[in-house]
Formats: C-alpha cells, structure tokens, sequence
C-alpha cells in the first residue's frame, strides 16, 4: 500500500473545474493541496461531444462573474470556448505552475483519525491501494462516482476507462458496457491488436438485445474494426457474474454470455474468464450518495419535501472539513446554520449547473480552508468578482437542418445539444428551464419583458437546429405586461402541455393528448364522445366510445389497455371521465406524464410543464424559485433482436456493400436483422418518423410484406429525398423472403 505521512491542508477529489479552482486558489493562498481524479483533469467537459462551445452563459451563468482571485484564478475565465481547447489550456495551466495532481486515483472511502481525514484509495495505474491524509477534504465529484461492478469478490484492478490500447495487447480482452466511451475502447483495442499482429480477440459484453447505438463518427470506424480487423466478438444480453480465483490463483472475472433453460433441467451458464487486468469497465457513474452516505454525509428532506444535500454557507457538510463543490451541489441544495436543527427549516438554495458556479464554489471554500488553517473561530468569506472577458456573450446559431413535415411529434425526449440565445431575448425576470430525459436542468433561457421569444429549428430566438420534429419557427411565449401566454405558431408536430395529476383539465373535441408514445384524439358531439387512438407513426390503432363514467387507460389498465409493450406507458396513465356533455382528463401522476396538444394561446403558471418537439421545459416566473425536474425519462425497452442462423430455405437478408447474408425469423424488420448481426445501421426512432435508416431494395421486392404506408413514403420523400418502393426505410420493412439491400 502506497502511504503518505505528512497530512495534506487539502485533498480535492475530483479534477473539473470545482476541484480545479480549489487547487488553483489553494496555490495562490499558500494553501499545500493535492487533485486526485480516478479519470483525467476536466474529464466531463473532455467527454462532451465533438466541437461543442462551453459558454461561460450557459444554465444562468449570465447571472453571476467569475470570481476573483490571483493571476492563477484570473486565468480560468474564459469567452465561448471550444471543449477540447478549455481542456487543453487548463491542463497547461496545471503544468505551468506546478498545481500538484494525480490521476487514475480512485476514492473508496473516508476516515476520521483525529485532526486529520484519512482516505482510502485506488491506483489504477499500478493496480495498488493508496492511503492519503489531509485535515481537509473538498469532493468535487460532479454528478457521479464511477459505476463498479455489483458481484461477489473484489473489481480492484478493473480498469474504469482505457488509458493505453497495447496494455490490452497478448491476451484476450474484455470491454464491458454499452454506450460511446465503451465502443471507442473496443475500437482502439482492435486497432491496437491489428496493429501489432495479435491473434487474440477484443470481446465486447452489454446487456442489452441490440447493438449498443454509436455515433456516426464511430459507426464507420466499429465497422471497420469488425470487418477489416475481424477481431472483435460482441456478446449482448450478457453481464458480469463474479471475481473468481483460477487454478494459477490468479483473479478472473467471470462474464455470462450465454444462458439456457430447458424442461426438467438445470439452468446451463456459458461464461467466459478475463484477467481482471484485461477488463475495461465502461458501465457509466452514479450519484455519489452511497459513498456520501458511508462518510456519514446524508442528504436531507427539506422545505420542499425532496432530498438534498445540506451544507452551510462555506459548503462545509455535517462532517467537520469536509466541503461540497461544483455538480454534486446540483440543482439545488439546503444551506444549514445548525445541523441539529429540523432540516425543515433549512434554506433551499438554487446552484446551476454550469462551469461558472463551480469555479466559484472551488474560491470560496478555498478562502474558507485558509481561514480555518489560520484558526479563526467565525469564518467570513467575501468572494470578489471579476469581469466577464470580452464576447462571453452567447453567439447566435446558424440553421443546420431541412423543415420536417412530420405529422406526429416524437413524445419521447432524447439528448439535444442546447439552443444559444440571442442577445435580444434576454431581458425579463421570468426564464424557460431545459430539462434533460435525466430529469436535469441542462439550461435556463431568460424571457423577454412586454414582448415575444420565438423557439423553433431556426431563425429564431430559441433554435434547436438538431430537432427536425420542430418546424423553423414552432412556438412563442409572448409577455403582454401581466402574464405570458405560449403561442402554437403553426408547428407541423404541435405544442404540448403537461396536464396537471391534482386536478382534472377539460378536453374540447378536436383536442389531442399525448401519452406515452400514444397518441389520443377526441371526437363527438351532443354529450357522445370517443377517442380515437393513433400510435408514433400516427396510425390508427381503435376507437373506444366513453361512457358516462370515469374509465383508465394506461400499459395495463382496467378498461382501456392502450399498448402493453409501450414501456414509456404507466400502467395507470390517465383518468377520463365524460358526464354533463363534458369530458374531463386527469394525469394518474404517471412516470413520464400526460401532454395535451395546444390550441391557439394559452396562459402559463408557474411550474407548467411543455413539450416542444423533442424538448421538454419548466416554465418559472420566479427568478429564484427551485424547480422539480421530476424523476428521469422512462425510456421504451427496445424489442429483442436475437440472430437466426442460416439454413437452407431460411429467409436471409443480404447487406452490400459489405455482403453478408443474415438469417432472419418470419416477421422481423430488416433493422432487427441487421442490428441481431452486428450490422451497423443508424436507425434512431425506430419509428419511421426520423428517416435515419435508408436502404435500397436491391433484389427481393416482392418478398417485403406490403409496400410503404404513407407515413415511410412521407419520411422517405420529405426527409431522406428518396424515392418510396425502390427505397424503404430497414426500421419498417418486413421481409418473408429472400432479400438483398444496399445500406445508404
């Protein structure tokens, strides 16, 4: 175990921009401090997607300047900066004044021994425990810990992330997990075997039925690696299962790739055993409240009845000398004067998200530590502020995208890069709060004073130029000196509000509400009333008459069951009830809630809740208000996509140009094929709305079950530019018999 005897004045776990301007200030204060990252300095905004802008306005920070310090704190503001070049000037920063660092390191655990912390942790370059002291400690850990494996036996030694490819390179190799950083490390090994003439495998295990989705930037180079290197094996539906000891009694990991059940036998289990020092685990992060709470710093309930972390004003926590800084903090957090007291009675404090407040919070406790070294008894920090630099404004942004016609909003939230607001919109006390499908605020959008904010895909105050279910110019929120009302500016895919689970709301014929990825429409007249129920595609499913009662509807409801396989459903979605020739509808406080579609302008409350093509908002007119973001998006669990082997008259699909032929099961898409066999499509919806997964029908036409409905023939025209029939979308095409398509 690697041991350090003279305590730190202060370790700061976590090297982003919280944990760096603790350091940075620290230095500058004559403070003895020491980073530790288990990844890499500025590694989120490292992580963040390719050529994205960090904007020093970005979720409220227009609100608030940098805050002052020495040259060295000075230093980190910053105008609209590209991601890769703030994290390269920072690192440089780093090694420019000899800010001490160490990455790699891994925090496990916390312990009061006297005056001094004593931490526990992992060193996953040399694959050894490490024991470090310090009188204070500063957890800048943003919204996670890395996640480990929950199995028996001990993941010391499993690598979090890839640090170099040819570590991997001799020995068979396992990248666990299914999102991008996990598919650039399979990537990278097999290029790293390639390259050295490595006959051993690079093996990727993920629990999901389909082929993890990449980004277009890594879908050529997977491809590329699976064909050309032809050394990678994938294993979906599998999952570690436990850290076992081999007969050389060196430590495996044991992953389950395969399990069969069959009558009147045992379960039979296929695993496979990596060298824990062969296994990557790319498996995400958690909110650090199981470490938090073995620290013994619990969140608290307070006045809002949610659980928050509770801090005092220096954002020192319950356990003297240990502090709180930057996304851990986020959205909100309770500000305590007496940890004793009834969290009840605490503050409720707003902390945005964003690089601006963290770089604060890292100078505050900073100053706060220097006092507290210096012995004073009543700590009293007066954090100075500097300037904005020159064009911190936020740019405007260009359209990217074409009008979609799409008649049917996509009523799922996906991951959107935020709009950039243009100066002019930004004036007024109330503000428009993105919310991620995590239930995040990712942005605050400020709203203008006795006039108007347009929000649609371009040319407009709010553009979204990556949502093409919004029209170019979609929605308005317009203030008339009293109240702001939001307009439906004649979008192709409508506006929706979230209807209310304490009250019921009245429905008009003609109105549409939007659950799940179903679709309700009212019709009827003279106190008789039905709802006609369309799915995503905008296809008409039923009809179901309302009778004079309440009736619920809903995945598995008592009276209307609306689609069982639709996961983004509640079981009990919403209440209807038609009595008095009125129908009133009720949200049963539903997962991921009931919309219904705007027509003409309507008034916003505080709190209301709308869906803008794929955006989702929280309306405040509070400008200090907290908000609820609710819970996380539920997203649908896609369809099992299982390989079928070859055989003589089997139905098969043929991919060029790549030439492999598939087997298929009667009814599969030709998107369920390919993605059961490692063929890489970028089908997104799923749907046949968003026209990601173009093929042409090369052969075998006639084997396709019935030609294109109009909504494939809308999206392959509109959006894909292609001509229906010849072209289909793979997402839609259902094969019965030998085909061959080309991949667009």
């Amino acid at each position: 175990m690697t041991a350090q005897t003279d305590p730190l004045d202060v370790l700061v776990v976590g090297g982003g921009p919280g944990g760096t301007a603790v350091a940075f200030r620290a230095l500058e204060l004559g403070i003895r401090s020491l980073v530790v990252d288990f990844d890499d300095l500025m590694k989120r905004i490292r992580d963040y997607s390719k050529e994205k802008l960090i904007l020093p306005s970005f979720g409220g920070g227009d609100r608030m300047r940098f805050p002052a310090g020495g040259e060295l704190v000075s230093a980190l503001r910053f105008a609209p900066i590209d991601k890769d070049e703030m994290v390269r000037s920072v690192k440089e920063l780093y090694e420019r004044h000899g800010v001490p660092y160490r990455t790699g390191i891994e925090l496990m655990g916390l312990e009061r021994r006297g005056e001094v912390w004593e931490a526990e942790a992992w060193d996953h370059g040399s694959r050894t425990p490490v024991r470090l002291l310090a009188r204070h400690v500063v957890l800048a850990l943003g919204r996670g810990v890395p996640r480990r494996f929950d199995v028996p036996g001990s993941c010391d030694g499993v690598a979090l992330r890839l640090t170099d490819p040819a570590l991997y390179v001799g020995r068979p190799a396992c990248v666990v997990g299914g999102g991008t950083s996990a598919a650039e490390a399979v990537i990278a090994i097999s290029n790293a075997k390639a390259a050295a003439d490595d006959k051993s495998e690079g093996y990727w295990s993920y629990r999901g039925d389909r082929m993890p989705r990449v980004s277009k930037a890594l879908a050529d180079a997977f491809f590329e690696a699976y064909v050309g290197n032809g050394n990678v094996r994938y294993f979906p539906r599998s999952e570690p299962a436990a850290v076992v000891t081999g007969e050389d009694r060196e430590e495996y990991l044991a992953v389950r790739v395969d399990r069969r059940r069959m009558e009147g036998r045992p379960t039979e289990a296929l695993h496979l055993e990596f060298q824990k020092d062969c296994v990557v685990a790319c498996i995400g992060e958690d909110l650090p409240v199981a470490l938090l709470d073995a620290i013994g710093i619990p969140q608290a309930v307070g006045p809002s009845g949610k659980k928050r972390m509770a801090v005092t004003r220096h954002l020192e926590t319950v356990q003297p000398g240990i502090f709180l800084v930057g996304d851990v903090l986020s959205q909100s957090y309770l500000e305590a004067d007496d940890f004793g007291a009834d969290p009840a009675g605490y503050r409720e404090v707003r902390h945005p998200g964003n690089v601006k407040s963290a770089l604060r919070d890292g100078v505050l406790v900073a100053e706060a530590i220097r006092q507290k070294l210096d012995g004073k008894a009543e700590i009293d920090v007066r954090l100075g502020d500097l300037e904005d630099l020159p064009g911190s404004e936020r740019p405007a942004v260009l359209p990217l995208a074409a009008p979609s016609n799409t008649a049917l909003p996509t009523p799922v939230d996906t991951a959107e890069e935020p709009a950039a607001v243009k100066p002019s919109a930004v004036s007024g006390g109330a503000r428009l709060v993105r919310i991620t499908a995590d239930g995040l605020e990712a942005d605050e959008y400020p709203l203008r004073a006795n006039g108007a904010v347009t929000i649609g895909r371009e040319g407009c105050d709010l553009d979204f130029p990556g949502d093409t279910s919004l029209s170019p110019r979609h929605a308005s929120i317009v203030h008339d000196g009293e109240s702001y009302s939001l307009r439906d500016e004649g979008s192709a895919t409508g506006v929706f509000l979230r209807l209310s689970s304490t009250g019921k709301t009245t429905m008009e014929p003609g109105d549409l509400v939007s659950a799940g990825r179903q679709f309700l429409l009212l019709e009827g007249e003279a106190g008789r009333f039905k709802l006609i129920h369309y799915n995503a595609n905008g296809r008409e499913i039923g009809r179901h008459a309302l009778p004079e009662r309440t009736i619920v509807l809903g995945r598995q409801a008592p009276d209307v069951t609306l689609d069982s396989e639709d996961r983004t459903l509640s079981r009990r979605q919403l209440a209807v009830l038609a009595a008095g020739g009125r129908v009133l509808v009720k949200d049963l406080k539903s997962a991921n809630g009931t919309y219904l579609r705007l027509r003409g302008a309507r008034t916003l409350e505080h709190g209301a809740r709308l869906r803008i093509g794929r955006q989702r908002f929280i309306f405040s007119s509070r400008p200090d208000a907290v908000l609820d973001a609710g819970e996380p998006e539920r997203l649908p669990a896609p369809p099992p996509a299982t390989a079928a082997p070859v055989e003589d008259g089997a139905l098969t699909v043929t991919f060029l140009p790549a030439g492999k032929t598939c087997g298929a099961r009667p009814g599969q898409t030709i998107c369920e094929v390919a993605e059961a066999n490692g063929v890489v499509l970028q089908a997104e919806c799923h749907a046949g709305i968003c026209g990601s997964d173009p093929v042409r029908i090369v052969e075998g036409q006639e084997f396709l079950a019935g030609p294109p409905d109009d909504q494939e023939s809308e999206t392959l025209e509109e959006i894909c530019e292609l001509k229906p029939g010849e072209h289909r979308l793979a997402c839609q095409a259902r094969i019965r018999g030998p085909v061959t398509v080309e991949v667009l």
